[in-house]
C-alpha cells in the first residue's frame, strides 16, 4: 500500500464516521426537544407565522445545496492534488467571493421579490404583521450569514477535522436550546425574540468556524476575491449540480401533486409523514457520507485509483450496513411505530414509509458514486442523466396512477428510477470518468450485500409470523442489530476492513 500523505486511512474514516454519527444523534435529539419548546413558548399561530415567513427566504435559496457541494469539491480537490499554498488561497478566496455576491443578491431579491411575495401571498393576522416583518428581515439576515459560513465549514470538512465540525454543530444546537429556554424570562415579543436567537446563533456559528480556520489553516487567511476563470468554473460546476437538485425537488413535488389529484389529500398527508421518516434516517446516512467524501475527492485528485476503488467499495458496504441496521427494524415495525407516534395513522402511511426507506438504503449504498463523479469535475452528462431518471419517475407515477394502480405500488417507480436506474447511471459514469472495475466492485460489495438481504429478510418474515406489536418491536430490533452486525463483520467486510474496525474499537476503549 502506498504511504503517500493522501492515502486512505480506514481507521480515520471509521473514527470520523462514529464522531459524525454521535454528532447527528445529539443534534437530532436537541432539535426535537427545541421543536417542542418552540411550540410551547411561541404558540401554534406564531410558529406558523415563522414557518411561512422564513419559508419565503428558503424559496429563494434553492441553489444552496449545489453551491455547498461545489465549494467542498474545489477546496478538497486542491488538497488531494497537493497544489501550492497560493492556489489553495486563490480557490478559497474565490469561494468566499462567490458566496458574498450570492448573499448580496439574496438580500436584494429578498427586499424586492421576497417582500412582494410577503405582502401579496401570505395571510397574517393584522396584529402580528409588524412582528412578521421583523422576523422576515431577521430570517434574511440569518440566511445571508449562513451562506458566508459555507466556505469555512467546507475547509474544516476538507481537512477531515470532524471532531471540530461535530463540536461546533453541537454547540450551535445547545446555544439555540438555551436561547429558546430563556425567551419566557425576557420581556418582549416571543416571536421576535426567537428570530433574534436564531440570527445570533448563526453569527456565533460563523464566528467559531472563522476563528478555527483562520487560526489553524494558514492557506485560508484571505479575503473574498473574484477571479474570472476560476470563479466561472466554480459557478459552472454549481449550475450543473443545481440541475440535478432542482429536478429532484421538482419531480418529488410533482409526484405529491399527482397523489393529490388522483388519490386524495390523505395520500398527501401519508407522503408527508413518509418524507419525515426518510429525512430522519437520511441525516444519519449523511454522517458517514461526510466522513468519506474528503478522502474520495483527494484520491481522485491524486489519481490514486487503486486506493480510490478500495475506498469506494468499503464506503458502499459500510454505508449499507449503517443504513440497513436502522431501516430494517423500522420497516418491520412501521405500523406499530406509526400508531405510537401519530395515534390515528392516515391511510397508506405505513406502506409509503416502508417503501421510501428501501430507497434510502439504496441511496446510502450508492452515494459514493456521486461523490467520485463530483470529484472529477465532469458532472454535466451525469447530472443530465439523473435528471432524466427523476423525470421518468414522475412520468411512471402519472401512468400508474392514471391506470388506478394501488398508490403504494406507485412507489415501485421510485425504487426503480431513483434507486436502481440511478445506481446503473452512477456505475456507468464512475467507470467512464475514473479507472473503476465494476466486476470487481460487484463481487466485493454488491454480492455480500445481497447475501445479507437473503438472510435477514426471511428471518424477519418469520419473526412477524411469531410476534406482534411491542414484542415484535423488541425481538426484531434485538435480532436485526445482532444479525446485521455479525453478518456485516463476517460477510460484508474483508480482512483489512475488519482490522480497521477492531483497531478503532480498541482505541475508543483504550485497549492496548
Amino acid at each position: 500500500m502506498s504511504q503517500q500523505p493522501h492515502i486512505v486511512s480506514d481507521q480515520r474514516i471509521a473514527k470520523n464516521a462514529l464522531l459524525l454519527y454521535a454528532r447527528t444523534f445529539i443534534v437530532l435529539c436537541i432539535s426535537l426537544y427545541i421543536s417542542r419548546l418552540v411550540l410551547e413558548t411561541l404558540g401554534a399561530v406564531n410558529v406558523g407565522i415563522y414557518n411561512v415567513v422564513a419559508g419565503i427566504v428558503t424559496l429563494m435559496a434553492f441553489f444552496q445545496t449545489a453551491l455547498i457541494k461545489s465549494t467542498g469539491r474545489f477546496i478538497t480537490y486542491d488538497l488531494g492534488a497537493e497544489t501550492t499554498l497560493e492556489q489553495k488561497r486563490r480557490t478559497f478566496a474565490a469561494c468566499l467571493g462567490i458566496h458574498g455576491w450570492i448573499a448580496l443578491i439574496l438580500i436584494l431579491l429578498g427586499e424586492t421579490v421576497g417582500l412582494w411575495i410577503f405582502h401579496n401571498y401570505t395571510v397574517i393576522p393584522a396584529e402580528r404583521l409588524v412582528a412578521a416583518k421583523i422576523i422576515y428581515q431577521l430570517a434574511l439576515f440569518t440566511f445571508s450569514i449562513q451562506m458566508m459560513s459555507v466556505p469555512y465549514s467546507a475547509a474544516i470538512i476538507a481537512h477531515e477535522r470532524m471532531s471540530v465540525y461535530a463540536v461546533i454543530s453541537i454547540m450551535e444546537a445547545v446555544l439555540r436550546l438555551v436561547g429558546v429556554m430563556i425567551i419566557p424570562f425576557i420581556p418582549g415579543d416571543a416571536l421576535i425574540l426567537y428570530g433574534a436567537v436564531v440570527a445570533l446563533v448563526a453569527l456565533v456559528s460563523i464566528g467559531m468556524n472563522m476563528v478555527y480556520v483562520l487560526g489553524k489553516m494558514q492557506e485560508y487567511r484571505t479575503g473574498p476575491s473574484w477571479e474570472k476563470e476560476l470563479s466561472k468554473r466554480i459557478l459552472a460546476f454549481s449550475g450543473w449540480a443545481m440541475l440535478g437538485s432542482a429536478t429532484n425537488t421538482g419531480t418529488q413535488q410533482g409526484v405529491a401533486l399527482l397523489f393529490n389529484n388522483f388519490v386524495s389529500l390523505i395520500a398527501n398527508a401519508a407522503l408527508g409523514f413518509a418524507n419525515q421518516v426518510n429525512a430522519a434516517l437520511a441525516q444519519f446516512v449523511s454522517s458517514f457520507t461526510t466522513a468519506f467524501n474528503p478522502q474520495v475527492i483527494k484520491l481522485c485528485a491524486a489519481k490514486d485509483y487503486d486506493a480510490l476503488h478500495r475506498l469506494m467499495t468499503m464506503a458502499s458496504k459500510i454505508s449499507f450496513v449503517l443504513a440497513y441496521i436502522m431501516a430494517l427494524p423500522l420497516i418491520v415495525n412501521m405500523d406499530y411505530l406509526l400508531h405510537l407516534w401519530l395515534g390515528n395513522v392516515p391511510q397508506y402511511t405505513t406502506e409509503f414509509c416502508q417503501l421510501i426507506l428501501v430507497c434510502t438504503v439504496i441511496d446510502a449504498t450508492t452515494g459514493v458514486y456521486n461523490t467520485a463523479i463530483t470529484a472529477t469535475g465532469q458532472i454535466r452528462n451525469y447530472q443530465i442523466a439523473i435528471s432524466l431518471s427523476f423525470t421518468l419517475d414522475l412520468l411512471l407515477a402519472f401512468l400508474l396512477l392514471k391506470a388506478q394502480i394501488h398508490p403504494a405500488l406507485v412507489f415501485g417507480s421510485r425504487i426503480l428510477t431513483r434507486g436502481l436506474i440511478n445506481m446503473g447511471i452512477g456505475l456507468y459514469y464512475t467507470r467512464s470518468l475514473i479507472v473503476f472495475d465494476i466486476k470487481r466492485y460487484t463481487l466485493q460489495a454488491l454480492v455480500p450485500i445481497m447475501l445479507v438481504l437473503l438472510i435477514t429478510i426471511p428471518v424477519n418474515y418469520g419473526l412477524r409470523l411469531c410476534f406482534d406489536a411491542l414484542p415484535l418491536l423488541l425481538v426484531s430490533t434485538a435480532v436485526d442489530c445482532i444479525l446485521i452486525i455479525i453478518l456485516g463483520y463476517l460477510i460484508v467486510l474483508n480482512s483489512s476492513e475488519r482490522t480497521a474496525v477492531k483497531n478503532t474499537i480498541k482505541q475508543k476503549l483504550h485497549v492496548a
